[in-house]
């Protein structure tokens, strides 16, 4: 009803690819996401207008271990931004606009310990070193081997940030307030051009 076509898809796990199978029969599962900028930079796929998805929550969530971007899983949160950079040469090199791109992910993503959503944030932008939360804690102590500094990320619930290449804003929703009968708080961002 929104005129919306997905062009492809990306998803591994058997029971979920089969469901788009039988949902989407005319749209292509592309499979492991870690393939994607190549398949881009090759043509070998439609180029978007909008890049809708997620990745894996299991490396942020407070149920599992958070090893954020230390987790094989975790990695795929930059594998994102290589995606969004592949599709937005080939846009611009087309004469297009850069390409929307929304993500999810657990709330978890906004403090697990390597900082993975200021990397993140940072890859969207266009930086090359990750952004620090001001919120977040640093924490200098000393051992036999010298000074060592601890940042500990605290990512606001929300924000905006205006960057070099694209504009990015995040917030943290619950789906409870959308209509679904339990409490489920995910982290929204969306970007695109300046």
């Amino acid at each position: 009803p929104l005129n919306i076509r997905p062009l492809w898809f990306s998803e591994i796990a058997d029971f979920q690819s089969r469901f788009l199978v039988e949902k989407y029969p005319n749209v292509p599962n592309l499979g492991d996401m870690n393939n994607i900028p190549q398949m881009i930079k090759e043509g070998n796929v439609e180029i978007p207008d909008m890049l809708c998805g997620g990745t894996p929550c299991q490396a942020f969530s407070l149920a599992g271990w958070r090893n954020g971007i230390n987790d094989d899983r975790g990695q795929l949160t930059l594998k994102y931004i290589d995606i969004v950079n592949a599709i937005d040469n080939k846009r611009l090199t087309q004469g297009n606009s850069r390409v929307v791109f929304f993500w999810e992910n657990v709330e978890g993503a906004l403090t697990d310990k390597t900082n993975a959503f200021g990397c993140f944030l940072s890859g969207l932008i266009g930086l090359k070193e990750p952004l620090v939360s001001p919120l977040g804690e640093i924490k200098n102590t000393k051992n036999k081997n010298g000074s060592i500094t601890t940042i500990y990320p605290k990512w606001a619930n929300a924000g905006v940030i205006y960057g070099k290449d694209r504009n990015i804003a995040w917030r943290v929703l619950d789906a409870k307030y959308f209509g679904l009968p339990q409490q489920r708080r995910r982290v929204y961002v969306l970007g695109g051009g300046k």
